[in-house]
């Protein structure tokens, strides 16, 4: 028995499998581990690989919002929820961008989505990494002019005997334009700073062009077509000394007409855009309010001049149209009855017309331009300024870079009477930029100070165009001018 106990055969295999468990087990666990490790670099790659996707989507977003050609405070703009977010491929993972627009502060909440295939395998729920970031939006409601139209009282007009007839003499000294062909009435006196006819210039008796007094009475004169006086012979081309048809003009320092009439393109005013992005505007209503501003569209998006009563800009009681905050407004058209002070700011669209009615000297601040379906008319002997000097506007010392109201008017008829897009009435001033897709008309002792653009111009008795400082900067939305929108900062307040 002590024999048995001590004898060893086998004793190897039992070694040998013990050996072979434990390095089996081992094994198993560096190969749990290895592949543990595998996976976990993996997704860590793909964690990586979607938030590069989010960053690319959120570079999307930012894109859609700076292009020059996109508003950036339209809402629209960009998607509004994941499930109608935009998206873009990439190698093997996806970007989807969305956003929505806090109108009341101009700023956006983008959010950006990466989406990668799972390291796992098909089948199973993609790897997301998402970003959020604040984006503000600083409106630009100035730019720089870019057309020489808005330094001339000018009329578009072509295909007529006399595409502009003016009757009266038209005091002061704006710059005119006309593009077809002019006539003077009897008597009637042109002594502007200077005179522009692509057509024919006829004056009949007693009319004239400036003074022959002394070089600073002439008219700098530009005639394209042909001219006379009195009914008599033409002079074909009109350059040269035309002194004896009553046209006293120079050339520099030189007496004479010049032939050759410098080409000023006409302005287009892009009532469709603006509809859109009028803000505020149909598309765009109040984010402040109190009183009663304008009803801006009555069935947006039918651009048909549905608001059949005219606005009155200057009623008895104040009212607050402003979208965005005081300081950074992205537009606004509010009045302070008791002040008599219109404020304005950006590009505004009312569907239907506007007035002037109280009888009062009025002031608006800021620089804007404001659309109208309809007509804008100004009574009552009411003065609407951009300056005020005691009872007037302040005719000498306006500066419209700093203080400017562009009327942009595309009805004709209605209370601006027929044929007129503008009636600035009897006694009534206005002082800004006007323009109209019908006649500009201004009637007895009426004074404007400010360019002027119509189909044509017509002048009653006693009217008087006042000089103005050379316009280099104007509102956004000024007709013949390049559309620009409000552009977008740098994100901020990143979160994900």
């Amino acid at each position: 028995m002590k024999r048995l106990f001590k004898q060893q055969d086998g004793i190897a295999l039992i070694v040998a499998l013990g050996t072979l468990t434990v390095l089996a087990i081992g094994g198993t666990t560096a190969a749990v581990y290895t592949t543990s490790n595998a996976r976990t670099v993996n997704r860590s790659a793909k964690d990586e690989l979607s938030f590069s996707l989010s960053e690319a989507a959120l570079n999307n977003a930012m894109a859609v919002l700076s292009n020059p050609t996109n508003n950036a405070l339209d809402p629209d703009v960009l998607p509004a929820t994941e499930a109608l977010a935009s998206s873009a491929s990439y190698e093997g993972g996806t970007a989807k961008w969305w956003g929505v627009l806090d109108r009341a502060t101009a700023v956006w909440t983008v959010s950006a989505l990466g989406l990668y295939d799972s390291p796992t395998g098909a089948g199973v729920a993609q790897v997301r990494r998402k970003l959020t970031a604040k984006v503000p939006v600083f409106p630009n409601n100035t730019q720089p002019s870019n057309n020489p139209v808005w330094s001339y009282i000018y009329a578009r007009a072509t295909g007529s005997p006399c595409d502009v007839s003016l009757a009266n003499n038209l005091a002061g000294s704006s710059q005119f334009y006309v593009v077809g062909n002019l006539c003077l009435k009897q008597n009637v006196g042109i002594t502007q700073a200077s005179l522009i006819v692509h057509g024919n210039l006829d004056l009949e008796n007693n009319a004239f062009v400036g003074a022959s007094t002394n070089m600073s009475t002439r008219v700098e004169t530009y005639v394209g077509g042909q001219c006379r006086y009195g009914g008599g012979t033409w002079a074909n081309p009109c350059s040269g000394n035309q002194d004896s048809r009553k046209i006293f003009s120079k050339i520099n320092s030189v007496v004479g007409v010049n032939g050759t009439a410098p080409v000023i393109a006409d302005p287009s005013a892009d009532f469709a855009t603006w509809y859109e992005n009028g803000i505020p505007g149909p598309s765009q209503s109040c984010t402040t309010v109190s009183g009663s501003p304008p009803t801006f569209d009555n069935n947006y998006p039918s651009r048909d001049n549905s608001v059949s009563t005219d606005f009155e800009l200057t009623p008895a009681s104040s009212y607050t149209c402003r979208v965005g905050t005081a300081a950074n407004a992205s537009g606004e058209l509010s009045w302070n009855a008791a002040t008599k002070v219109l404020t304005v700011k950006g590009t505004i669209f009312i569907d239907g017309g506007a007035k002037i009615t109280n009888g009062s000297i009025n002031q608006y601040n800021g620089q804007s331009t404001l659309y109208l379906s309809g007509t804008f008319t100004v009574n009552n002997g009411s003065k609407m300024c951009g300056s005020v000097s005691g009872s007037d506007c302040a005719f000498a010392s306006w500066n419209p870079n700093n203080e400017m109201l562009t009327i942009v008017a595309g009805g004709i008829g209605g209370l601006a009477g027929t044929g007129n897009s503008i009636k600035v009435d009897n006694n009534s001033q206005f002082q800004g930029g006007l323009f109209g897709t019908g006649a500009v008309e201004f009637s007895n002792n009426a004074r404007s100070d400010g360019p002027i653009v119509g189909s044509t111009v017509k002048f009653n008795n006693n009217v008087q165009n006042d000089t103005f400082p050379t316009i280099t900067v104007v509102p956004v939305g000024m007709p013949g001018t390049n559309v620009i929108y409000a552009q977008p900062n740098s994100p901020e307040l990143f979160a994900g």
